[in-house]
Order: C-alpha cells, then structure tokens, then sequence
C-alpha cells in the first residue's frame, strides 16, 4: 500500500547513505576463515607427528645415554669410566673423587665428555712410581687408551640412544614406521653432538686444566708423589720399629738423672703439627699407654688444609683413652675444630679454660688460616699477624678469672712473646723444632716438633722430618713443671730413636729453672 514504511530486518539498522549493516550486538559474528583444505590437513597432521617423534626421540636418547651410556675403561694405573652428557658449553671434566675435579676446555657443545677415577692399582702405580722411566712408555699408552675408550664411548651412546629414540616413542604410538623414525632421529642428533666436539676438539687444553676442591690445591700439597712412594715403605718400617721400642724407651728414661715421678705427678703429652699423618696416632697410643699420661695437649695443625675431607683424620682423636685439649694452628679452619669437639674426650680450647688432672689449661686458637703459602697473608704477612696477635693473647689470658692458670695454649711462639710472668707454662708448636725458652718473670715456653713429622709431604726430602713429642711431668700439689722428656723420630735407613730428659725443677733448687738450649734437634725447615 503506497505511503507505508517497508518493514526492517530482525537485527539491522538503516543508513540513509548505504545499504543496511549488521548493528552491534547481534548475533551476526566475524566472517569465517575459509577451510583449509583436506590436503593442508594432511600435511599440518604430519609435521605434527614428525615434530613430537622428534622431541620423543631426543628426550628418549639423552635418558638413556644418562642412563646406560656410561663405558667402563682402563687408562694408565686407573679404572674409570667415560660418559656423554648434554652440555651447551662442551668440555671435559675428570672426576677424582673425593678430591675435586679437573676441568678442560676441550671442544664446544652441545657435549660435554666426563672421565670419573673409580679406582687406582695401586701395584701398576707403585711400579711405575719405582721406575720413572716407565713415564715415557706410559704417556704413549695412556694416549692409545684414551682413543680406545672415546671409540668405544661413542658406539655404545649411539646404540644407547637408538634404542632410547626408538622406546620412547613406541610408548605414544606403536608404528614400526615412527619406531624407525625415532631411532634414526637419535642417531642423527647425537652423531652431530660428536661431530660438533671432533671438529672443535682443542688438543691445547690439556696444557690449561682448571681445578677445583682439594685438586686447586694440589701442587703445593702433594710435589713429586714420586718421592713420597718411593720412600713410604721406609718410613713405615722405621715407625715399626718405634713401637717395639717404646717400653725400652720408657725404662730408659725413669733412671735418668735426680727426677721420679709419684703419686702428686701430672703427666701431659705435649703433640703438635700432625698434619694428617696417621702415624703420629699410633705413637701416641703407645707414648699414652706406656707413660702413663693424663691428657694429651695438641697446639694445632692437625689437619694440612683444614678440609671437609680431612675430618676423618680427626676421628682418630676420638680412640685416645685420656683427655684430648686442642687448640687450632693455622692449616685448621673453624670446620676442623668443630670435627675435634665432636670427639669424645675432646675438649677444644678458644679463649676457654679446662681443668683436667688437677692443672687449669687456657688456650686460644691461631688467627690466621693460612695452608696455602703461595696466596697473600702468608710469608712474612703471616708472621707479622702472629707478632701483631701477642697482645691480645696477653690481654685475653689477664682477663681470665677463677683460679690461676697452670699451662697456656698457643699455636705460634711468636704470640707467646708477651706471656712473661702471667703463666707458669706455655705450649707451642708451629716451627717443626723442639724448643725450651724462658719467656722471663718465671714463665717457661715449651716449643713442640711435629708429632707428624711434617705429614707424608717431608718424604720428599732426603731426611723425613723427625716425629716429635714431650712428655711433661708437674707437681700437682705446686702446679710446678719439673721435668720434660723430648721423644724424638728419625732417620729412614736406620731408625734412630731416642729420649732426653730436661730436669726444669730440680728438689735441691726454690724456684723453677728454663733452659735456652733446645731440647733436641729438630728440623731447620720453616714451620707449618
């Protein structure tokens, strides 16, 4: 009917200038994308297949090179075993546990080789040890081995990792077709790992190793092991033959001139600088049972590097039968003294006080930690800290209340330097020499050797350092040192073992005596 209006759409909304438009809020959404075709969905299907039997394979090769890769072989004097691991940094890393790592900058990732030292023969190395001519023979053998190994390495990780593709990818489809495909994949990748290590491999680095743990240490620990081998049996043998001796030694020593100990006498085992060698335990053992000691007094440097790894050493200080006080030396860290307190029987002295055997000790550990004498603060530094240090040891002992202190404990002489006149005796230890000083004032310092004969590093030298230590006897009642007797250890061809007696208070005299002299010879080397 003309003069009426048209009706609208459901939805839509009139423009004067143009057509109709869908208004906002309708039903009527963005246009759709057109479908892709039934072959483009094929090949997206297929790329995605491919790319997560990929990703399988990967994963699945590197679980079981982890896994199973690892290849046992002998190299030189050694039993170790040679492992792939992913690395995008590459190299390689020989594992000598539990002494640290050596780590070489060999070729670039994404591989890294590892070498982990099972075990060592120790005949094969003794042998060689013998004969260092057998070094230049071994180099070539060694060279050879390492070949072998790597050979042999790279064939089991690549049967390894085939497998593992191939596993890993059964588990989501079993498709021979993908089986193969994953198979191959591992295959492929870690062959081009390798290929990526031989063509950066860097023969160079063998030249630049870098260390880590006890390892970065190792020069300055061990020297030419060569020495030490060869000469271990000797010393052995020597150390042997002090044991049968001790009870001569012992009889020997109560005649000697107007001194006997009775009843009202403490007996203190003076031991210092044993410095990891379990020999000097199997001495004090001995000196213990057959003196008749009451405590053992250790100034320090029990350990060479104050270490994790060495607080085994320490549990030996727990199978002495008396009373173990300890003060720290400077190769001890606060690691090292913790190990000591742990002990039973042990009693660690830090600006602290025991009483044992009717005599009250005071000591206070070093305040340096310096095993590596290569590094800044040692040296010279070393001794001006010590010399710096003496008078807060002087304060620290004046501040000390309650009864009187009998014998006080220090690592270094040199901090003892102020102690004239504020303690009866002092122990020492530090510089591998026997010593007895008079500080002045009637105070006595005793400077003990190394009950360790400097540790096995002294083998090195032509004459091992002498294994030292004192036996000090008081008068209880007067808290009075009366007598020392000096047990010196030396010599390797034949053992010369012997005892001196240092009579401090004689009963004709008032008033205790030193002496200047040393008590025995000790060693001309430096101190610990």
């Amino acid at each position: 009917m003309r003069g009426r209006p048209s009706p609208r759409r459901a939805g839509a909304a009139e423009d004067d200038d143009g057509p109709e438009v869908p208004a906002e809020g309708t039903d009527a959404g963005p246009r759709r994308r057109p479908a892709l075709s039934p072959r483009a969905r094929r090949l997206a299907r297929a790329a995605g297949r491919v790319l997560a039997t990929v990703a399988l394979s990967l994963v699945g090769a590197m679980l079981a090179v982890v896994v199973w890769g690892d290849t046992p072989a002998r190299v030189g004097p050694f039993d170790g075993t040679f492992s792939l691991r992913p690395d995008v940094g590459g190299g390689t890393e020989v594992e000598l546990a539990p002494l640290g790592t050596i780590s070489l900058d060999s070729h670039d990732g994404p591989l890294g080789l590892s070498l982990r030292v099972d075990a060592l023969r120790e005949d094969e190395a003794r042998r060689i040890a013998e004969d260092p001519d057998l070094l230049a023979s071994l180099e070539e053998d060694v060279d050879a081995q390492v070949r072998d190994a790597v050979r042999a390495l790279a064939l089991r990780t690549l049967v390894v990792a085939a497998l593992g593709g191939a596993a890993l990818t059964a588990l989501r489809r079993f498709r021979p077709r993908e089986i193969a495909i994953g198979a191959l994949t591992s295959v492929l990748l870690l062959a081009g790992g390798m290929g990526v290590a031989a063509a950066t491999w860097r023969p160079e680095s063998v030249a630049e190793p870098r260390y880590s743990g006890l390892l970065s240490l190792a020069p300055e620990a061990v020297g030419d092991a060569r020495d030490v081998v060869a000469r271990f049996d000797d010393y052995s043998a020597q150390l042997a033959a002090l044991v049968e001796n001790v009870a001569v030694l012992y009889r020997a020593g109560e005649g000697v001139r107007s001194f006997q100990p009775d009843s009202t006498t403490t007996r203190v085992l003076h031991v210092s600088d044993l410095h990891l060698n379990p020999q000097a335990f199997t001495l004090i053992d001995q000196i213990v049972g057959q003196f008749a000691i009451d405590v053992v007094v250790d100034t320090g440097d029990i350990n060479d590097w104050g270490t994790s790894f060495e607080s085994g050493f320490v549990d030996l200080v727990g199978d002495v039968e008396v009373p173990y006080l300890y003060v720290r030396g400077n190769h001890d860290s606060r690691l090292t003294a913790a190990a000591v307190a742990d002990q039973p029987g042990a009693v660690v002295l830090e600006d602290t006080t025991a009483t044992v055997g009717g005599l009250r000790f005071w000591g206070i550990g070093d305040p340096r930690f310096t095993p590596d004498k290569s590094r800044e603060g040692s040296g010279d530094d070393e001794h001006e800290v010590a010399d710096a240090f003496a008078a807060t040891v002087r304060d620290e002992l004046d501040d000390v209340t309650g009864p009187p202190v009998d014998v006080a404990l220090t690592h270094d002489p040199r901090t003892a330097a102020d102690l004239g006149g504020a303690v009866p005796v002092v122990l020492a230890g530090h510089t591998h020499r026997q010593a007895i000083e008079d500080l002045g004032d009637g105070t006595l310092l005793q400077v003990e050797g190394s009950t360790g004969g400097a540790g096995l590093r002294s083998l090195q030298q032509d004459e091992p350092v002498p294994l030292t230590l004192s036996v000090l006897y008081f008068d209880t009642e007067e808290g009075a040192l009366e007598a020392i007797d000096s047990i010196v250890v030396e010599g390797v061809d034949e053992p010369d073992v012997r005892i001196d007696r240092e009579v401090i208070r004689d009963p004709r005299d008032e008033v205790p005596r030193g002496s200047g002299s040393p008590a025995s010879e000790g060693t001309d080397g430096p101190g610990g």
